[in-house]
């Protein structure tokens, strides 16, 4: 068995992870590693473990069996972006970290995410888009060794989410931590992830690495083929006049 040490190139490593609600069994025999700056994203139908496995991750839900060698306190990025509405922004940002050194550190976040200026502001004067921003700045201004993203782009409209996409790739290749996003959006997975995965029966099925072309031209044959490798292992299938339809 391998050991997860502090100075290892790993964000997170998992071996035989299990989970289980009654007879009901989420995840089985789970193995995962995650290295330092690799951008992995998640697929799988609902139900299939993908939100047990990130909250596992988080310190969030109990495993039965199995191990987790990572970071202590992974950053997480949620679908809401949960702020408080009664602190400002730079409070929101440094939460938990003390007046003194969090301003300062909420301040350069802030200005990382474009948002200078606005510390003093308030959640309530957000759009969807600023205030995931604002989640962002939070996760990570500890600077994480691990990062963990579920679907915090899904409530989003499409232009927004295109440039929360490239908003998240620039931080993520300027931060540097692991970070695994769960999403049911195979572009988007194409788009962010130099790793997909695709979850299937509480295990990870396949792996598939995300050709440089693909991730950086949408419409790119590359992405092209990988879209329809992925849908299909999904189980959609082109239907009458391209419709999709599952299988």
């Amino acid at each position: 068995m391998s050991v997860y040490r502090p100075n290892d190139t790993a964000a997170v490593v998992v071996q035989g992870l299990r989970r289980a609600y009654g007879e009901r069994v989420v995840m089985r025999d789970l193995d995962l590693r995650i290295a330092r700056g690799e951008f992995v994203a998640l697929l799988g139908e609902s139900g299939c473990g993908k939100t047990t496995l990130l909250r596992a991750l988080a310190g969030l839900d109990e495993i039965d069996a199995g191990r987790i060698d990572g970071p202590g306190q992974p950053a997480m990025v949620f679908q809401e972006h949960r702020l408080l509405p009664w602190d400002t922004l730079w409070r929101n940002v440094a939460l938990g970290l003390d007046n003194k050194t969090g301003r300062p550190l909420a301040q350069a976040a802030l200005r990382e995410v474009g948002l200078a200026g606005r510390e003093d502001d308030w959640p309530r004067n957000l759009s969807g888009g600023q205030a995931q921003r604002v989640a962002l700045a939070r996760a990570l201004v500890r600077e994480p060794r691990l990062l963990l993203l579920d679907e915090p782009f899904a409530a989003l409209d499409a232009l927004t989410r295109i440039r929360m996409h490239g908003l998240v790739k620039e931080l993520v290749a300027r931060h540097q931590p692991g970070v695994l996003l769960v999403t049911h959006d195979v572009d988007e997975a194409i788009a962010l992830a130099s790793r997909i995965l695709v979850m299937r029966g509480g295990a990870i099925a396949s792996s598939y690495a995300v050709p440089a072309r693909a991730n950086s031209h949408r419409a790119s044959p590359e992405a092209a083929a990988l879209r329809e490798t992925l849908l299909a292992e999904l189980g959609v299938q082109p239907g009458v006049n391209g419709e999709r339809t599952a299988v």
